[in-house]
């Protein structure tokens, strides 16, 4: 009978330790069963708040391996459900702070995908506690499918961590670390869902957003919109383990969202993600609610599809490598683009409204494309003119560019035309002038069948020109058929107006496209188009130096100035001479003149110095050298004129200026002019005789010296 009650007393001792925990004990998440379960899982939806604890790094990493922990996530609908995992240890990936590595121990969560992009930043801990966000996972992994979790201290340091964008305005501060991912695991990526772009668009639209801020993203074509009321039982409260979407566009067609997992909530903000989403810093994303629609199977990894619903809870304020950073209220203010698309069937303009996130600009050339893709309804070759305006909160100063484009495809052509003019003036990398905020965005865009590109063909000019008058150059175009008129050929003339101090001689007349481009022939390995090119040399020949601009306003009339018409035509006409700086034009040097390359050191020898010996009178000696030639390159025995300048005389004055080209411009109204095309004239001079020497200073004009005789 003793031992009886012994055994009963023990049994109710063990029984109130399991029912009657003290506070400081770990809380169980409550997981009752409920009516409608999610298809093919055996967990249940979590009923009610619940709040979980953190559990810092001092405290996980006394936990040993394989000890049980939860994954708190939506499989389906708006309701949390508990997956069982267990916990293999803490790894450092130089991202500076730990990680912890997972493996998922739930067969059915297994049978439905496993580990599934959408679900990083879903708590992760013992029951009741959250040591971290699901963060990363392996590709075409197999179960047991292992995980790894950002700790609860990175994100919450996160909170507090002042961004580059906000130290912009206060004092500068040193960088901060790179982080280096390890390629033995990969990001548990956030889907991000494009609407209105077609499939096929996916991968065009991949390379062109070839950098690392989209590398913890996966682009999907899908559709999006906005459910106006929150599904039947939905939380009024955001809590850990809820959706979200994070949205950079929205709009009539266009709608980039991107979606994760809430990991923990801090009275008015919360972190979600456990890694970056584009890792911006400082961010302004407007947040929503969202629904999961299911687990969508992929061998490498499987995504949620998700939507969002209701209006924005709040703000994404930052966006650091272990996590997003959230503020509960109203959305953010955005961007609004207006997209007008003429069809060349109509002539009613289709007008679609959108808004981009600051700090996301970068996606208003992609609204444009996506926008024009999806209007025009097929793939086909045409030309685009399109007109950007601009719109500045630092300034009343619109600023307004248009583009022509002939091509095959018409929504890169867009998508990189307006990306290279709004980068102009949103990245703080290429604008340098002054801060550029935009308030308004307008595109509109012409899209016509017509090929409507003509090249240059022909130049004609008079065989021989007298200073002092005026001259027509004509010039032929051959346009594409599609836009050829009955006569087949474009015949447009110019006039150039020559000086009579014009100097005499063989010039050229050049007819050449004002917006040549000069990667064009170099095909697959010339650079993107919005590369910085600096090629060192200081400017090309003798253009006059532009003032650097120093505020928003200057920017904006400096780049209004260098708009090209890409219907421009350049007519130029080239001096005599003008190829060997420093030789008069109108020199003519005697029969036998040794030519200016034999002057020069044979390949693979240097110039000499003054005062060293040469020896011979193929080189060209330093000056006051004993060469057996005049000093000047010139053998002793070549006769020359009195007076004739030898080499070194050959150097232009300060005070004398080098003739300048003639130049006129013509525009082609419509078209995308290319090619070019040269013509030689002779420029006669007054009386100058054929065979004379022009006259030297102060002296009369010489006849040619007689050859020398042969020995």
């Amino acid at each position: 009978m003793r031992s009886f009650f012994l055994m009963t007393g023990i049994a109710l001792l063990v029984f109130c330790q399991l029912s009657c925990s003290p506070d400081e004990e770990q809380t169980q998440i409550e997981n009752p069963v409920a009516d409608e379960l999610v298809t093919g899982l055996n967990a249940a939806p979590l009923l009610g708040d619940v709040v979980l604890e953190n559990m810092y790094e001092d405290e996980a990493r006394k936990l040993t391996d394989k000890t049980p922990v939860q994954i708190v996530t939506v499989l389906e609908g708006t309701s949390r459900v508990v997956l069982q995992a267990r916990f293999r240890g803490v790894r450092d990936f130089g991202l500076g702070f730990p990680i912890y590595e997972c493996e998922l121990m739930d067969e059915a969560a297994e049978a439905m995908g496993g580990i599934a992009q959408g679900m990083s930043g879903s708590p992760v801990g013992p029951p009741g506690r959250i040591m971290g966000a699901l963060a990363y996972g392996d590709g075409f992994a197999a179960a047991p499918t292992r995980f790894w979790v950002t700790a609860i201290d990175a994100m919450e340091a996160a909170l507090d961590h002042q961004t580059f964008g906000e130290l912009l305005a206060k004092e500068p501060a040193p960088a901060a670390p790179g982080a280096g991912i390890n390629a033995a695991y990969m990001p548990v990526k956030t889907p991000v869902t494009i609407s209105g772009i077609q499939s096929h668009r996916i991968q065009e639209l991949s390379s062109h957003l070839a950098d690392s801020r989209y590398n913890f993203v996966e682009l999907f074509a899908a559709p999006d919109g906005v459910l106006a009321a929150p599904p039947a039982g939905t939380s009024p409260q955001l809590a850990a383990g809820d959706m979200i979407g994070a949205a950079a566009v929205t709009g009539d067609i266009v709608n980039l969202v991107g979606y994760g997992t809430v990991t923990q909530v801090y009275d008015d903000k919360f972190v979600a993600f456990g890694h970056p989403f584009f890792a911006d810093g400082q961010s302004a994303l407007p947040v929503y609610r969202a629904v999961v629609n299911g687990i969508v199977p992929n061998l490498l990894i499987s995504y949620k599809s998700t939507s969002r619903y209701g209006k924005p809870i709040g703000t994404i304020t930052k966006d650091l490598t272990p996590a997003i950073v959230g503020e509960f209220g109203t959305g953010p203010p955005m961007i609004p683009v207006k997209v007008s698309y003429h069809p060349a069937n109509s002539e009613t303009a289709i007008e679609k409204h959108h808004q981009v996130a600051y700090g996301q600009e970068a996606f208003i050339s992609l609204v444009a494309g996506i926008t024009l893709d999806s209007l025009r309804m097929e793939w086909s070759n045409s030309t685009i003119e399109g007109t950007v305006a601009l719109q500045f909160e630092e300034t009343d100063t619109v600023y307004t560019e248009p583009f022509r484009r002939t091509t095959p495809i018409a929504f890169l052509d867009v998508l990189i035309s307006v990306d290279q003019i709004v980068r102009s003036f949103a990245d703080t990398l290429s604008n340098s002038a002054g801060k550029a905020t935009l308030k308004s965005v307008s595109i509109s865009i012409t899209d016509k069948p017509q090929i409507a590109k003509a090249e240059i063909a022909e130049v004609i000019a008079p065989e021989e020109i007298i200073p002092g008058e005026s001259i027509t150059v004509g010039i032929t175009l051959v346009p594409h058929w599609s836009t050829a008129g009955a006569e087949r050929t474009i015949q447009r003339e110019v006039t150039l107006e020559i000086p009579e101090d014009f100097p005499a001689g063989e010039a050229n007349i050049n007819v050449s496209a004002g917006s040549l481009d000069f990667f064009g022939d170099f095909g697959p390995i010339a650079p993107p188009p919005d590369a910085i090119i600096d090629f060192g040399f200081g400017g090309f020949g003798d253009e006059e130096e532009k003032p650097v601009p120093q505020t928003l306003d200057e920017l904006i009339k400096q780049m209004e100035e260098d708009q090209v018409d890409a219907g421009l035509i350049t007519v130029t006409l080239t001096p005599p001479g003008s190829g060997f700086p420093g030789l008069p034009p109108d020199l003519l040097p005697p029969d036998g003149f040794p030519p200016l390359d034999g002057l020069l050191p044979p390949d693979g020898e240097d110039m000499p110095e003054d005062g060293e010996e040469d020896g011979d009178d193929a080189d060209m000696p330093g000056d006051g050298e004993e060469d057996g030639d005049n000093g000047d390159g010139v053998p002793a025995d070549f006769p020359l004129p009195e007076g004739f300048p030898g080499l070194d005389a050959l150097g232009i004055p300060e005070e004398v200026e080098p003739p300048e080209p003639i130049e006129a411009e013509l525009i082609i109204d419509g078209f995308v002019v290319t090619g070019s095309r040269d013509t030689t004239v002779m420029i006669k001079g007054g009386e100058m005789g054929e065979g004379m020497v022009p006259p030297m200073e102060g002296g009369a004009p010489m006849e040619p010296a007689a050859p020398a005789e042969e020995e």
